[in-house]
Formats: structure tokens, C-alpha cells, sequence
């Protein structure tokens, strides 16, 4: 029984490995790039106050 279930489970995983998301590096640098500017005013605003 072990001998089906072995190279089933590779298949699954090999299928499952090919179906990742391509990751985007123009749309993450852009989040981070928006993400740094929030962080950038909260802390002025919190600067300033003080």
C-alpha cells in the first residue's frame, strides 16, 4: 500500500509546488514604497507634536 501512496503524494505535491503565485516585484515594491510613506507622516506627526 505504501508503494501507491509514496509517488501519489510527490505527484500532489509536485502540482501543488507548480501552482504557487508568481510574485509581482513591481506591485510589492510599490506597497512597500506606500507602507514607508504612511510610516514616514505618522512619525512626523508624532514628532511634531512633541
Amino acid at each position: 500500500m505504501h508503494i501507491l501512496i509514496f509517488p501519489a503524494g510527490f505527484i500532489l505535491w509536485y502540482l501543488a509546488y507548480e501552482a504557487k503565485p508568481i510574485i509581482n516585484d513591481e506591485v510589492t515594491l510599490h506597497r512597500q514604497e506606500k507602507n514607508i510613506n504612511k510610516r514616514n507622516k505618522l512619525l512626523n506627526i508624532i514628532n511634531d507634536s512633541f
